[in-house]
């Protein structure tokens, strides 16, 4: 999976405590400070939303405040022409915090901050809010300037902004899927629980909001978020432990768990495509990208020539746009291309079951 800068330094916080974040050692108005920030944070990414502006949070003057803003502005950019590019409003943004603080003085303060956020967008002339969740984990800096606190530096791990550049638009209308056709597969066939795989991807999640366990991952296995990333294992553990499947447990390559399914005959790719191609494809069915994949099907990403992330199908939104969880960056039921930009090649996978 992708990695921002100076990710290591987050790796000693990753698997996150819920309970010490209670107990952080900071004063109250440093954590509703941070509390106040991060709200700030989340209008900014509403359709409609306008907040203060984001410099009013950043030390002025300061290079690695500067590179913080500056990647804050390019993740707001990225999901309004994410949003505008599948014609969807965000009209839903909140977000709850989990403060573990790390060291400081009377003029500045550093903690690990967990994000649980819950996003939730409508289509044109609908009322249905479609909901998701993503988690980001921050190791942050604030230093008192003027009186105020505000950030100096600021480094995380976002599925809403890691790496991303433009998302490519939808070329064609998808209509919702025709409530005529079947919109799920069987719910166990050939050896493979498809609500049991679906239920472990929710449960173990991670941070994102919606994911269960207390937001913790399944702590009999090992993490490889600083090892390269944890969501092939994650994925591994989903068709294992939740869909009764034999697969070899410890799989961290995207491209060896993509060649294992297809040489093992667990899955087979029905298309390898980028999103424009995909979307044009999906449109010519009835039931949209449901006529390809369907709950607890599979979806790698490949950018520049590398397999780069793995994710499970989980669930479709009111118009059949396949959701996706994953681990690295953590997600709940996400439209599976949001975080990726036009240059991803996406490969779906039906499991053979």
């Amino acid at each position: 999976m992708r990695r921002t800068v100076c990710m290591a330094i987050l790796v000693a916080f990753v698997v996150f405590v819920a309970g010490e974040s209670a107990a952080a050692a900071a004063a109250p108005e440093l954590t509703d400070r941070l509390q106040e920030i991060f709200q700030a944070r989340a209008r900014w990414l509403l359709t409609d939303g306008a907040p203060p502006p984001l410099e009013a949070d950043y030390v002025p003057g300061s290079a690695r405040a500067k590179w913080a803003i500056n990647h804050e502005r390019g993740k707001i950019r990225y999901v309004k022409l994410w949003a505008e590019g599948r014609k969807v409003k965000f009209v839903e943004a909140a977000p709850s915090l989990y403060i573990k603080y790390l060291s400081g003085d009377e003029n500045k303060a550093r903690f690990y901050v967990g994000q649980t956020l819950a996003l939730g967008y409508v289509y044109p002339g609908e009322k249905q809010v479609n909901r998701l969740g993503v988690g980001s984990r921050h190791v942050l800096e604030l230093r008192r300037h003027e009186g105020k606190w505000l950030v100096a530096s600021e480094w995380y791990s976002d599925p809403l902004g890691d790496d991303t550049e433009v998302p490519d638009a939808v070329p064609t209308e998808l209509l919702p899927p025709d409530p005529a056709a079947p919109t799920a597969l069987p719910g166990r066939r050939k050896g493979y629980d498809r609500q049991g795989a679906i239920a472990y991807a929710d449960k173990y999640c991670g941070l994102a909001w919606g994911c269960a366990n207390d937001h913790r991952y399944n702590q009999k296995y090992r993490n490889y978020t600083g090892d390269g990333g944890d969501c092939t294992n994650f994925l591994s553990q989903i068709l294992r432990d939740g869909g009764g499947l034999r697969v070899p447990k410890n799989i961290i390559r995207v491209s060896n768990m993509a060649g294992y399914l297809q040489g093992s005959g667990r899955a087979w790719l029905v298309m390898r495509a980028p999103f424009r191609q995909a979307w044009k494809r999906a449109a010519q069915d009835p039931r949209g990208f449901q006529a390809m994949v369907g709950p607890a099907d599979l979806v790698a990403y490949q950018v520049g020539g590398k397999m780069e992330h793995f994710a499970i199908i989980t669930g479709f939104d009111s118009h059949g746009y396949p959701l996706v969880n994953s681990h690295t960056a953590d997600r709940y039921r996400v439209p599976f291309d949001l975080g990726w930009d036009r240059r991803t090649v996406y490969w779906f996978f039906r499991v053979n079951g």
